[in-house]
């Protein structure tokens, strides 16, 4: 499931025809008006969702699957984790899924490691959380305090360091 991401959940039943809503974890995201496969989870493995058809709510999404057409069967669904498929984003320059960030390592500008990321913390500009045995850095991600970011090499290189140290 390393190739997925868990966009939200089911969160109950709505109606007596099976409707479910369906909040994301991400309130900017558009995964469900884009007609981008869904899946769930099921005996570990991952199986498509058939959707008859979605619609949005305040409170989210109304999720009306193919098969759930009574309250009783939408029950199944309540708490259920909502995946798609990482090569389904499409992420503009410059940007990063958080899962892709966690576990890299970090270089100053020195080349010295000074530890690996633990945490993404979302805001105006994202705040990374470096952790090693001597530190930990809360650095603001910005320009002027990353210099780059290697996915494939597992490496971010970061300015500035001990301006963050806590």
């Amino acid at each position: 499931m390393n190739d997925c991401i868990c966009i939200g959940e089911f969160i109950k039943p709505h109606g007596i025809c099976g409707e479910l809503l369906f909040a994301t974890y991400n309130p900017l995201s558009d995964a469900l008006d884009s007609n981008i496969p869904l899946f769930v989870e099921k005996n570990y493995e991952l199986e498509p969702l058939e959707i008859e058809k979605i619609r949005r709510v305040n409170k989210g999404y109304l999720v009306k699957l193919c098969g759930v057409d009574s309250i009783e069967s939408a029950e199944n669904f309540r708490k259920v984790p909502v995946y798609i498929k990482k090569t389904d984003i499409n992420l503009n320059l410059g940007e990063y899924l958080v899962s892709d960030l966690i576990g890299l390592n970090c270089f100053n500008d020195n080349n010295r490691k000074i530890g690996t990321v633990s945490e993404i913390y979302p805001g105006e500009a994202d705040i990374i959380e470096i952790k090693s045995n001597e530190a930990t850095y809360l650095i603001p991600m910005t320009e002027g305090n990353i210099s780059s970011i290697d996915i494939k090499n597992s490496k971010i290189a970061v300015k500035n360091e001990e301006n963050y140290k806590i």
